[in-house]
């Protein structure tokens, strides 16, 4: 006997009937899908099922045989590279890695961005950046710490959603005029609904547990335009982080950017009241295709006082974010001079009074 499979249009995930509820709910990102939902679901992914295909076995087998993985003994991260590219340091804690060997199973992205800006020109972009910060440790622009730049190519899943929203909100009209010595205020209070349906396009997340999400959020956007069909060639003198997070661990952070998207949509639809107050909202994503594909960053991390200070730079369109360290002993420098600089001042006006 045959076992029909309903899975979850925007994770995956199989998906369970709840007989309360009387609708399909995904245990893992909490989705829930009325019948006619499903059926209307999958119908859109029948027929769109050749744009969003997954890359065929030989372009797969192509990537795990012309690809090597490194792996860091001390932090665990698994960087893929080209063939011929040899690897000496972990990007991420900067201790020596060792060749692993090939790779396997599905890692082969689907698109990619080329990288843009050269080693040298991201050198140079990071020094005029740390060049107004004046508590940096003297390390910090050292050539040994520059020797540790990276050229990243970060995995990042993205997500083409399809979205139902809709507002319910108190809007009041309040006009106010004096009439002799009395201030008389006429507020009228009116019930407003919005509704809409919504297509969002490429919403970013990215797919690797080692880097911190809210860097990596920095470091956006990326222009889509410049998006290529995946070829080995783009990996050379690169390194590729491996995904080690999927699609539905992704997907309370997709839905976070698109439900405050489609709220602020509706709430900006709303005009000629003096204040809105939504009383309701509600955000369903009801179908999300997928595509996995690798964005560029220069990637360096900098180890001080036991801490590890991440730098990023879009290697796309040169957006730089970074977290600095403050030099302690820099900062007392600075604190103690400008004290004495002001005890000098203080004394010369305290001797010209008397």
């Amino acid at each position: 006997m045959d076992i029909v499979q309903i899975k979850c249009p925007n994770c995956g995930a199989p998906l369970m009937f709840d007989p309360a509820a009387q609708k399909h709910v995904c245990e893992y990102c909490l989705s829930d899908f009325t019948k006619e939902e499903i059926e209307k679901t999958n119908a859109i992914a029948d027929e769109s099922a050749d744009t969003y295909s997954i890359p065929d076995r030989e372009l797969q087998d192509e990537f795990n045989q012309h690809t090597n993985l490194y792996i860091c003994n001390s932090c665990g991260a698994e960087i893929i590279s080209d063939e011929n590219t040899a690897a000496t340091f972990c990007c991420y804690c900067h201790n020596p890695v060792t060749l692993k060997g090939r790779l396997t199973g599905e890692c082969r992205p689907e698109l990619v961005i080329p990288f843009k800006h050269t080693r040298e020109q991201a050198l140079e972009m990071y020094k005029d950046w740390c060049k107004k910060k004046w508590f940096l440790p003297s390390d910090y622009t050292s050539a040994q710490q520059l020797e540790k730049i990276t050229g990243l190519y970060v995995p990042y899943w993205l997500a083409d959603c399809t979205v139902n929203a809709e507002m319910n909100a108190e809007a009041k009209i309040i006009h106010t005029r004096t009439s002799g010595n009395y201030r008389i205020t006429n507020t009228k209070i009116y019930n407003v609904e919005r509704a809409a349906t919504m297509e969002y396009l490429g919403v970013p997340a990215d797919a690797s547990k080692k880097l911190d999400d809210k860097l990596m959020d920095s470091v956006e956007p990326f222009d889509y335009k410049a998006f290529v069909p995946f070829s080995m060639a783009y990996l050379s003198g690169f390194y590729a982080d491996k995904y080690d997070v999927d699609k539905a661990e992704v997907l309370p952070r997709i839905r976070t950017r698109v439900e405050q998207g489609c709220q602020d949509i509706l709430r900006n639809d709303v005009h000629g009241y003096t204040t809105v107050t939504p009383n309701f909202k509600r955000t369903q994503i009801i179908r999300t295709n997928w595509h996995y594909t690798m964005l560029p960053v220069w990637f360096m991390t900098y180890k001080y006082n036991g801490k590890d200070y991440l730098f990023g730079m879009n290697g796309q369109t040169g957006k730089i974010v970074g977290m600095l360290p403050v030099s302690m002993p820099k900062l007392l420098g600075f604190a103690a001079g400008l004290f004495a600089v002001v005890g000098v001042i203080a004394g010369f006006i305290g001797g010209a009074v008397l």
